[in-house]
């Protein structure tokens, strides 16, 4: 009997051991659920869906009539159709003025003949009443302005500098809305011809940018 007993205990605790082993039972897997894409349903979600694809390429600011002709034509004789875009924008100008004031616009223009006499081009303003001013230049690119401070300074005449935030009409160029590979395949063309300066945007930025400057 105790022979049984002995033999009987090992087995009982390998058994147990074995239930305590054994593995469970995997969960039932849950149902997997797809969110499909709905098909738009009108031609503006087609149209906001294609835009979001296409790029344009813009070229840089200009300010005046003559960079305006300028840019005109080197992209004509490029072969392309540059679409004109008009924007008021805030630019930074940089003033250069005679330090002095004069209380007419005889006396102005007679005290302007030393930066005449420099190939200076001046202007005479008339800034208030009794109040005139030798205008030296007004600049919207810095490198111009630059370039203008250091030929005032080789003068030795005293001037006056201002930098101020102003509103003026600007305008760039553009092209019909592409695919990035056309889009960068122009951009290069652009950017190898050294002024023209060209960026690259997706059309949805061009619109929140330009798109009211490019309506009739």
């Amino acid at each position: 009997m105790n022979r049984l007993v002995r033999i009987s205990l090992p087995l009982l605790a390998i058994a147990a051991l074995i239930v305590w082993l054994k593995p469970a039972v995997a969960p039932t897997p849950a149902k997997v659920r797809i969110a499909l894409p709905t098909a738009p349903d009108s031609d503006m979600a087609t149209e906001h869906i294609q835009r979001k694809t296409l790029w344009r390429v813009v070229t840089r600011r200009v300010v005046s009539k003559d960079a305006i002709n300028s840019l005109t034509r080197r992209l004509k004789n490029m072969k392309l159709e540059p679409i004109t875009i008009r924007h008021q924008e805030e630019v930074t100008m940089h003033a250069f003025d005679d330090a002095e004031h004069f209380p007419t616009r005889q006396q102005a223009w007679a005290a302007s003949k030393i930066w005449r006499d420099h190939n200076i081009e001046v202007s005479i303003i008339h800034a208030q009443k009794d109040i005139y001013l030798i205008g030296l230049g007004r600049f919207y690119q810095s490198n111009y302005a630059e370039g203008m401070q250091k030929r005032l300074k080789e003068i030795g005449r005293a001037f006056r500098y201002q930098q101020r935030t102003v509103p003026i009409p600007t305008w760039r160029f553009t092209f019909p809305p592409m695919q990035k590979e056309a889009a960068e395949r122009l951009w290069k063309k652009l950017n190898n011809s050294g002024v023209i300066m060209p960026v690259q945007i997706p059309e949805t930025q061009f619109q929140a940018l330009y798109g009211s400057a490019m309506k009739p």
